[in-house]
């Protein structure tokens, strides 16, 4: 580039590049603490809704950590076009980050620094606003260690079943994380009993795709 603005990270990656119109860099669009879920337990998670003003689901990402002591707490998330909810297996609140493109945001007005596409007009980056710093990647399952995790909100169901020795309800299970005092556990297991077939003869829906996502460090809100 003739002339711009570049970062580059240590290992040589390119953090920010005026000159680079498919660059997108995530930060912070607005962050807060829920209310704590209620009635839930380990094998039926209960919902706690978010209402975020100016939340697009085609381009919000959310991510999610329970607050106080993490010990084996399991949530997921499902985006609705005014926000998100948040599904766990504890009685416990969670802080949550909502992030936009910088593109999307607008330019600080007070003092701070503020990167320009060259354009002259498009915000690639600005200081006012906490930025997406991945600290892990997964697919189809694995663990994330390090301290203050926030898990990216998604979900997908990977089985659906029917109780074979009575006629009732089967069970759902789905990707779901899984906060320690070490990090976080992406996995899928049981997270609503009775919430599968109606029909009698044991039959199974199975979703053998596997799921990305993401694990960010950030402080709480």
């Amino acid at each position: 580039m003739a002339y711009g603005f570049k970062v580059l990270s240590a290992n040589g990656a390119t953090q920010i590049d005026t000159s680079d119109s498919n660059q997108i860099l995530y930060q912070e669009f607005t962050s807060g603490t829920t209310t704590a879920i209620s009635g839930a337990n380990l094998l039926n998670f209960k919902e706690m809704a978010v209402t975020v003003s100016g939340y697009s689901v085609g381009e919000c990402l959310v991510f999610i950590r329970p607050t106080g002591t993490v010990t084996n707490v399991g949530a997921f998330v499902v985006p609705s076009s005014t926000g998100f909810s948040i599904w766990s297996d504890s009685n416990t609140s969670f802080y949550y980050y909502v992030f936009k493109k910088a593109s999307s945001l607008s330019a600080p007005t007070g003092y701070g620094l503020v990167v320009y596409a060259a354009d002259g007009t498009t915000v690639q980056y600005t200081s006012d606003t906490l930025a997406a710093r991945v600290k892990g990647r997964l697919t189809g399952g694995g663990t994330i260690t390090g301290s203050n995790l926030f898990g990216l909100g998604t979900y997908q169901y990977s089985r659906v079943t029917q109780y074979s020795f009575r006629r009732g309800n089967g069970d759902v299970f789905g990707w779901h994380w899984v906060w320690s005092a070490t990090g976080l556990t992406w996995k899928t297991s049981i997270i609503f009993v009775g919430g599968g077939f109606t029909q009698n003869g044991g039959g199974v829906y199975a979703n053998l795709s596997l799921p990305s996502v993401l694990a960010i460090e950030a402080p709480n809100p």
